[in-house]
Parts: C-alpha cells; structure tokens; sequence
C-alpha cells in the first residue's frame, strides 16, 4: 500500500532508499535483506548508499522513523478533516490500520513488534508519538461530542483503541492460516468496529 509522505528533511538518496527497502519487505515477506541487495534495489552504489546509511542499523531506525511520519499524517488526515461523521471516520482510520497491517506485515512488525533499544517503552513512544495520538484522540473526542457524551477522557480511549488495535493485528499476523486469510481479517475488522463503537459510546462517568 502507498503511503504518503511528510519526509521534510529526508534528502531524496536517503528516501529512495527507504522506499526501496519498504519494496523488498513487500515482496520477500521480511525484513533479512542485505545492504548490497537494497543499494541494487535502489539503483544505487554500495558505496553511495554507505554515506547515507554506514550501517544497517541506521537504515532500519531512518526507515521506522519515515514510516511513523507517514502513518501519523494518515491519522491527522482521517481524523482531523472538518465535516463528515466522526464515527465513520473513526471506523475508517481502524480499517486503514488494519489495510496497512496486512499489506506491509515485514515493515508492520519493524516499526511495532521489535523493540530494539529502550524496550517496549520505546515502541510506545516512537510508534504512537504526541501527533498520532492527538489525532486520534481527536476523532475519539468528535465522536463522542456528537453523541452527548462526556470527552474528559477522549485520550485514554485513543490509547486504549490503538493498543487494541495492534494487539488484535500482531494475532492475525501471527495466525498461520493463509487459506483463511480474508475470514481472519474480516474477524478482525469486526472486532476494531466493536471496540470502536463501544469508545464512541462511552461516557467516562
């Protein structure tokens, strides 16, 4: 799935780099490619893509970071857009998650499964960073506005419903059952607009 992208200051080497690794988790299913594999990828010389990138370590944490950027200007763009209903919003920023969980599960599981340094602590901070989460604590907080209901808490339910969402997406990656794939996500998807539904109608009381 394309994704669009912030990448302010990600000069267009390191980018078509980035994009070229997203390319090869795509296809390969992981995340095991070598640096001389992506330079070729990216029609780049071992050598030049060195400069950018001296290590593997340093591509991996450019691409979370790039990757988090996008995801989180999806969510304002979902979330935060004037008009429209806020629960169909809500609804269709989970159902974009999820579209982004199963089309890109390799780069899926680099930006949320591996905590790499800092734990899962660093996950939570990197992963779901302040604008994230104030956009989706906004549509939670339309929502329920415009069902009469109390929003003093609108971003303890956002937290609640992305964590939920990741933990229901990490099962069905994890679930072995390709000849049921399109079942399994359709369970998912309804479990995300349970939930959904459930922090629309909340009262916080």
């Amino acid at each position: 799935m394309a994704l669009p992208s912030r990448d302010h200051s990600v000069s267009d080497l390191r980018l078509r780099a980035v994009d070229a690794a997203i390319a090869l988790m795509q296809a390969r299913g992981d995340a095991d490619f070598a640096m001389a594999e992506l330079a070729a990828a990216a029609g780049l010389t071992e050598a030049r893509l060195a400069v950018a990138f001296p290590d593997r370590d340093a591509l991996l944490a450019e691409l979370r970071r790039v990757s988090y950027d996008r995801l989180a200007d999806r969510r304002s763009a979902i979330y935060e857009a004037p008009g429209g209903d806020p629960a169909t919003r809500l609804m269709r920023g989970g159902q974009d998650y999820l579209d982004f969980a199963r089309a890109n599960p390799a780069l899926y599981r680099l930006m949320f499964c591996d905590p790499a340094d800092g734990g899962i602590a660093r996950i939570i901070a990197e992963a779901m960073p302040a604008e994230a989460l104030d956009a989706l604590t906004e549509g939670v907080r339309r929502c329920q506005l415009q069902r009469g209901r109390r929003t003093d808490r609108a971003r303890d339910l956002a937290f609640l419903l992305w964590t939920t969402l990741h933990g229901v997406v990490v099962l069905a990656l994890d679930t072995d059952d390709a000849a049921n794939a399109d079942a399994k996500w359709e369970k998912v998807a309804a479990t995300v607009a349970r939930l959904t539904e459930l922090i629309c109608a909340a009262s916080d009381a």
